[in-house]
């Protein structure tokens, strides 16, 4: 996940001498405004957002003891605002833990075990900032309700993640394993703290497994394709030793290709077969129909979803990966209505607008790909991206040129 920007963070700049002589004034409307601030983060926040900071905090400190590690004061800080509700607090004090080391380098960064659930605690508060109330239910609902007790569940996106722990946690419901691929590539504490956490009940890779992953990726590639093979390497671990006992669910963030002749659509999100698929159940492909035609027609009316973008690129992201199913599939119809409706759902989503002109590419449809971008070129706020729209528009129209010549007599 993107995590969004500090909250409350200014730039300064020399006052001027206007602004400095009534620097009194403007002190106390400032403090003012902070007061009024922290008062109404603390009364709108979701009371589950404080309940599971607590949780999160006595997690840290039962394994800041096991470990015999220290907590630092910064982490103290991080969640008294937590606990307190202030989202405002609640971002800037994770600027001081984040590993990074802080926007200002003064902080110490935390590299070890105990980050995990700091973030957590801040990923939660991030995605319940960003989302209408009544979409999360709907997003969280959608996919906690189809997990069988017991089950694997690989969240990928930050709303696949942090949402679903947090609802799941305060509820403590269902008895569901969450595991987010995307943790695994970054850093060896994600899979010491995941060993703490499940490794009594789960098959979980040792320190050995994840080192021998990261060095077998870094000597087969030497760019960026390096954390999706270790992703690979420990997702496909964590499925082959525990695939006996568990179901797998996924929530794609990026496309994992070893999991794709395993899955299957699954309501919001996807199941991971035991052994792969020879084909698609005729019955599987017409309940997604029904289910996400359905879905998708009571989305588009509600102003709830139409007024809060962040739901519409999570829901968006969800049809658009099962729309990647079909495609890997050879199912061209159910893979374009699939991509079709994700548009729908989400306009401005470059992945669903992308994933179906791709589509359209290989099937030599260019004047239809074509078209999508262009649709997403003239909604796209941002200069850059509309220059990377525009770039994949010109391939476009030149395989187009390519393909026309060599009909040609």
């Amino acid at each position: 996940m993107n995590l969004r920007p500090i909250v409350g963070a200014t730039s300064r700049s020399r006052p001027s001498r206007r602004i400095a002589a009534g620097r009194p004034l403007l002190l106390a409307a400032v403090l003012l405004l902070c007061s009024i601030t922290s008062v109404y983060a603390a009364k709108d926040v979701d009371p589950r957002l404080r309940t599971f900071a607590a949780q999160k905090r006595q997690q840290t400190e039962e394994l800041a003891r096991k470990l015999h590690l220290d907590v630092p004061a910064e982490a103290h800080q991080f969640f008294q605002a937590a606990e307190t509700g202030n989202w405002v607090a609640v971002s800037n004090a994770f600027e001081r833990i984040r590993p990074s080391g802080g926007t200002n380098g003064t902080m110490p960064a935390l590299r070890n075990v105990l980050y995990v659930p700091i973030h957590e605690t801040f990923g939660a508060y991030a995605e319940f900032h960003e989302w209408d109330g009544t979409m999360l239910q709907k997003f969280a609902d959608g996919i906690l309700q189809s997990l069988p007790a017991g089950s694997i569940y690989f969240g990928g996106t930050g709303s696949g993640r942090f949402i679903i722990t947090a609802v799941r946690d305060v509820a403590k419901s269902p008895d569901v394993f969450i595991i987010t691929q995307n943790g695994l590539g970054f850093a060896s504490y994600y899979t010491d703290y995941l060993r703490l956490l499940y490794g009594s009940r789960l098959w979980v890779p040792s320190e050995k497994d994840v080192q021998q992953a990261f060095q077998q990726a870094d000597e087969r590639v030497k760019d960026i394709n390096v954390w999706m093979r270790i992703v690979g390497a420990l997702t496909k671990s964590i499925f082959d030793n525990n695939k006996d006992k568990h179901e797998f669910y996924v929530q794609e963030s990026s496309v994992i290709g070893w999991m794709y002749p395993y899955l299957e659509p699954h309501g919001l999100i996807m199941k991971l077969n035991k052994e792969p698929l020879a084909q698609f159940d005729p019955v599987v492909v017409a309940e997604d129909g029904r289910f996400w035609g359905g879905l998708t027609k009571q989305l588009l009316a509600d102003p709830k979803f139409l007024g809060n973008e962040w739901a519409r690129g999570a829901f968006a992201k969800l049809r658009s990966a099962i729309g990647g199913l079909y495609a890997y599939r050879k199912l061209t119809s159910e893979a374009e209505a699939a991509f079709k409706q994700a548009v729908k759902l989400c306009p401005a989503s470059p992945e669903a607008n992308f994933r179906l002109a791709q589509l359209y590419v290989e099937a030599s449809r260019f004047d239809d790909a074509i078209n999508i971008l262009q649709d997403l070129r003239q909604i796209e706020p941002r200069d850059d991206e509309r220059q990377k729209v525009q770039e994949a528009i010109k391939t476009i129209q030149g395989m187009k040129q390519k393909a026309t010549a060599s009909e040609k007599p």
